[in-house]
């Protein structure tokens, strides 16, 4: 299967202040009336950056993920609207490409919208996270090895792989195997959302961590159902929930 990119040349010039400041600049300019940028976060080693877009309509409100980069997102299936801009340089290119392609009509399929369950199950992300608890997947030893140079559909091969619920910092303190089908489809529906990001690790294992930079405004502007625990218990069943707050109760006891 040919790469999704080539070797990476050197971006580091995307981590310049005033390049972001511009960059930022540039989609601000774009955005349809009444479409707002929310939150911003950039790839580390490439040109890539993601753009948390809202919006308010009469059926509440849509958020939805920009991914401007320089290749193709190794996520088959991603709900993310994707703008492929080959010279990260040239910002009057940028300002074309979002002039042709945040149009209406090529973003309502991208948006999306939170719903009690998705709210409760973000909740439940970040009280893991701040137990220093995260889920991993465990990944085919032929996609773990390309290392995001083959595509990975979160329709067809994330349900395949292994679930584990295990310490953010030390995987080898806990990894504990959960097999919940739905629950792995709402976290497939999370990162293909870039609500989850990932990092690789050992023994083929992905980690997928909350992206606070979304989840803060979200869930700032849709607020925390006060039944969350119960919302979980009754999508997701009072096992899975027990043995998610178990394990956050065995991790304080491992950290103090």
């Amino acid at each position: 299967m040919a790469k999704l990119r080539p070797s990476l040349p050197d971006f580091s010039f995307t981590t310049m202040a005033d390049y972001r400041r511009r960059l930022e600049q540039t989609v601000r300019w774009a955005l349809p009336i009444g479409v707002n940028l929310v939150a911003r976060n950039f790839a580390r080693s490439t040109a890539s950056s993601y753009w948390l877009l809202q919006k308010q309509s009469n059926w509440g409100i849509q958020w939805l993920t920009l991914r401007i980069a320089t290749h193709p997102v190794w996520l088959k299936q991603a709900q993310q609207l994707e703008i492929l801009w080959s010279n990260p340089r040239d910002f009057d290119l940028l300002g074309r490409l979002l002039k042709t392609h945040l149009m209406q009509t090529e973003m309502q399929p991208f948006y999306f919208q939170m719903s009690v369950v998705d709210l409760s199950t973000l909740k439940l992300l970040v009280e893991l996270e701040h137990h220093q608890l995260i889920w991993f997947i465990k990944l085919t030893s032929k996609i773990a090895q390309a290392h995001k140079q083959q595509r990975f559909d979160l329709i067809t091969d994330f349900p395949k792989a292994t679930l584990l619920l295990g310490d953010r910092n030390n995987a080898n303190h806990l990894l504990r195997r959960i097999d919940h089908p739905k629950f792995q489809h709402q976290l497939a529906l999370f990162y293909g959302q870039n609500l989850l990001f990932s990092q690789f690790t050992k023994h083929q294992l992905l980690k997928l961590l909350p992206t606070n930079q979304w989840l803060q405004p979200i869930v700032g502007a849709e607020g925390v159902p006060r039944d969350w625990q119960s919302q979980l218990k009754e999508i997701y069943g009072n096992e899975f929930v027990t043995v998610c707050f178990t394990e956050m109760k065995n991790q304080i006891c491992r950290l103090t």
